[in-house]
């Protein structure tokens, strides 16, 4: 059994932040132990009888419901590595997708009793702050299946401000006021935080205190009295059509690792892939028959998204002579690979990019280089916006819409053509 737990959970390494992963692995554990206590020592011997008893048995020891839900969601995701190793007998949705049962009609406190419960919460202390924080983090990976990067943004942030309010004496989220976060953002700026770095802290703040208000723990959010600190237009770096030409001839396609770094560039170039999203690529979302790729961007949503003959190419020459050299008889599902055969990391093609910038005698690039010069070609070229939004990945067109302040020149002209008085 501990072998598969321990298969599971690194597994999850790469793709759930340490909060997530953690109370995972304390759930898991409570379940093992359960079905040891019931003779139950493998995970092949697991029925559908034994998971009825445990989901039975949370309810009778008077969990609340997400507590309940986050045991059953980390069992969902384990029982369906069990079920992908070929680990287990039965079908386990059935049973896990059930409706937690209703409470009945609403219970009404009394003045006296609701007192009573508000002094409770304020006695918890810091420990109840800090359990609402890792809720939240579940609610961010399990519920809503953002990126391990966002998670890790979020917890980094939201860390901070909580020791900013331990140096305030704070014991409980109803004690934060409006002057502590206005002292905080300022406090941001004393340590020399820009407005894009506060922006963003502001943002994680005002996500945690909506969660804190929909688990009503909050009658009132101070956050949303706070305005964002004004950010100035910044255009992202965009290289010129020979710029990127010298920049994908760099790579020699004679060595192994020369042939990944073309395929690498000339894919990132073709797609206009995040970075992250390039190296975390997969052999099972690559269709190099039909020429596209299935990146899985920002909140684990999948897109299609085409790539032009020479990268399908480069890809396929890298994939049948340079992987198999850097594998060296070994196995990895990632597309991309280092010296080390393990996964191509985001600073490793860091490190590439800059490399190539100096060697093909490009300006110093920023590591989106190639997905903002691919948006800004493709649309100066005639391409829609709404395509564009899509083969990007963004969620909402107006972040798409940064590209039409580079392409000045396109708008001029349409906007002559187009307007009715010469």
């Amino acid at each position: 059994m501990e072998r598969e737990l321990g298969a599971f959970f690194r597994g999850l390494r790469d793709r759930v932040a340490e909060p997530v992963r953690e109370a995972h692995r304390q759930d898991l554990e409570e379940f093992r132990d359960f079905l040891r206590a019931r003779d139950c020592t493998s995970w092949e011997a697991l029925n559908a009888d034994h998971l009825s008893a445990y989901l039975h048995s949370l309810e009778a020891v008077g969990l609340s419901g997400r507590s309940r839900e986050r045991r059953r969601a980390a069992l969902r995701r384990f029982l369906t590595h069990l079920g992908e190793a070929g680990k287990l007998a039965f079908d386990p949705r059935p049973r896990l997708e059930e409706q937690e049962p209703g409470g009945g009609p609403a219970q009404i406190l009394s003045p006296e009793e609701l007192k009573a419960l508000l002094a409770g919460l304020a006695a918890a202390g810091p420990e109840a702050m800090d359990e609402m924080v890792e809720q939240f983090f579940h609610h961010l990976g399990v519920e809503r299946g953002l990126a391990p990067l966002t998670l890790e943004s979020y917890s980094h942030d939201l860390t901070d401000f909580r020791e900013h309010l331990r140096l305030l004496g704070r014991q409980s989220w109803e004690e934060v006021s409006l002057e502590d976060l206005g002292g905080y953002l300022a406090a941001l700026e004393l340590r020399g935080l820009g407005p894009r770095s506060r922006a963003r802290r502001l943002s994680a703040l005002r996500q945690f205190f909506r969660f804190l208000q929909r688990e009503h723990r909050l009658a009132v959010n101070p956050v949303e009295l706070l305005d964002a600190p004004r950010l100035p237009l910044k255009l992202p770096q965009v290289l010129t059509e020979e710029e990127v030409a010298a920049l994908l001839d760099a790579a020699d396609p004679t060595t192994s690792l020369g042939q990944r770094d073309a395929a690498l560039l000339e894919v990132l170039y073709a797609t206009g892939l995040r970075v992250s999203e390039l190296v975390g690529l997969t052999l099972k979302q690559l269709d190099l028959r039909r020429g596209v790729v299935r990146p899985l961007g920002k909140g684990r949503k999948e897109r299609l998204v085409p790539m032009v003959p020479k990268a399908v190419e480069a890809l396929k020459r890298y994939l049948a002579e340079g992987r198999q050299q850097l594998l060296k008889g070994g196995d990895s599902p990632y597309v991309f690979l280092n010296r080390r055969r393990t996964r191509l990391t985001r600073q490793g093609f860091w490190k590439i990019i800059r490399h190539y910038a100096r060697k093909a005698g490009v300006r110093t690039l920023s590591p989106h280089a190639l997905r903002h010069s691919f948006a800004t070609h493709l649309l100066s070229r005639g391409a829609n916006l709404r395509v564009l939004q899509l083969l990007l990945g963004h969620a909402d067109l107006a972040t798409t819409q940064i590209y039409t302040h580079l392409d000045a020149p396109r708008l001029k002209e349409a906007h002559r053509k187009s307007h009715p008085r010469p």
